[in-house]
């Protein structure tokens, strides 16, 4: 049990981070909603973040998914997969709004809320161990 929320922490903070990317390539390019599929060069650098995150998210435990309701995370696996291997198909006004909603307040602060509640949840195993091992 404990190998496995190592992991989805570790997946975890790696969505954040690009997560993050993401923020900053859309800030660095001064995009907005409206304007994004129009700058090839930010869009396919949100794109390439968002497959990294699509790659994280299917491997998550469902444990962990099933604590994870702001985002349909079958369909950041399935705009990974496109985007990874059809990606001149990619129809960059259907992305878009997953962009925008990946890099939300509400997702990034239910990620946090997992993660943290992942730590304590490693704390508490750890705890046990070691006073089991006294």
């Amino acid at each position: 049990m404990t190998k496995n929320k190592s992991r989805d922490k570790a997946l975890i903070l790696t969505i954040l981070k690009n997560q993050q990317k993401i923020k900053d390539a859309i800030k660095f390019f001064k995009c907005t909603e409206y304007n994004l599929d129009q700058n090839d060069m930010a869009f396919d650098l949100c794109a390439m973040y968002m497959a990294q995150i699509g790659e994280s998210a299917k491997l998550l435990t469902d444990d962990t998914k099933s604590n994870l309701t702001t985002f349909d995370w079958r369909t950041i696996k399935y705009f990974r997969d496109f985007i990874d291997h059809v990606y001149e198909k990619i129809n960059k006004k259907t992305l878009k709004p997953y962009i925008f909603l990946m890099t939300s307040p509400k997702v990034t602060n239910e990620l946090k809320d997992v993660l943290k509640q992942i730590t304590q949840e490693l704390n508490i195993e750890k705890n046990e161990i070691e006073e089991h091992d006294v």
